[in-house]
């Protein structure tokens, strides 16, 4: 049997996982929904947190993924030990995979995820940590241990009708994400998996002016509670 080079896999993967489904995103009004915890799911009055819950994709022209559920993969620095730079909410090319959940505390959306790393470079320290939307429109992508703009939530309606979830956007009442497969050498989890950037305005690519990166395909984000 002939061997297939790593390129020509990674190629075809690629191109697996990124294939379109012949439905596009469908066209929405967003209704921006007031901030604050008691707008989420699951609101506790007493204790002011909702959730957890998992996120989930939705409306997806990328039928491989549609109803996933989220993942994480994080940045590390090297110093003395290795440390956790940065982290970012994923998909799973496979939702099978353990979920990272999600709350809104203190008004702000939270994940349970790693903020440190042993010395084997094992994640640790597991925290609710407050998520944001990276600082910069072209690579908008929802993130922990940054600094960066506010997660907003938002209702959907086509033709006037409510449709079913809280959705997750951002600036300018953006609520389409851009989903980018990577294989599993490209992150720390050990797992293939789909990068997700918030789309809108000012998303586009700097340089060659593209709206959606090669191999990008786009879809909404709900909260799965």
């Amino acid at each position: 049997m002939a061997m297939i080079s790593n390129s020509v896999a990674l190629a075809f993967a690629t191109l697996l996982y990124s294939l379109p489904a012949a439905l596009a995103v469908p066209d929405v009004t967003v209704s921006a929904l007031p901030a604050g915890c008691s707008s989420y799911p699951g609101y506790d009055a007493d204790t002011g947190v909702a959730g957890p819950w998992v996120l989930q994709t939705v409306s997806t022209d990328n039928t491989a993924i549609e109803g996933f559920s989220d993942t994480s993969v994080y940045s590390v620095a090297f110093s003395t030990k290795p440390e956790l730079r940065w982290g970012s909410i994923t998909f799973p090319n496979d939702n099978k995979y353990a979920k990272t959940p999600l709350q809104c505390q203190s008004d702000v959306l939270n994940a349970r995820v790693p903020t440190d790393l042993t010395a084997a470079g094992a994640p640790t320290d597991y925290q609710w940590t407050p998520l944001v939307l990276s600082p910069y429109p072209y690579d908008a992508e929802l993130m922990w241990k940054v600094n960066g703009d506010e997660v907003k939530i938002f209702e959907h309606y086509i033709n006037g009708t409510k449709q079913d979830g809280v959705f997750l956007g951002g600036y300018d009442a953006s609520t389409t994400w851009g989903f980018k497969y990577y294989p599993a050498d490209q992150g720390s989890s050990g797992l293939d998996y789909f990068l997700i950037r918030l789309l809108g305005p000012d998303s586009a690519d700097p340089t060659t002016g593209a709206a959606l990166q090669a191999n990008e395909t786009t879809g909404f984000i709900k909260i799965y509670a």
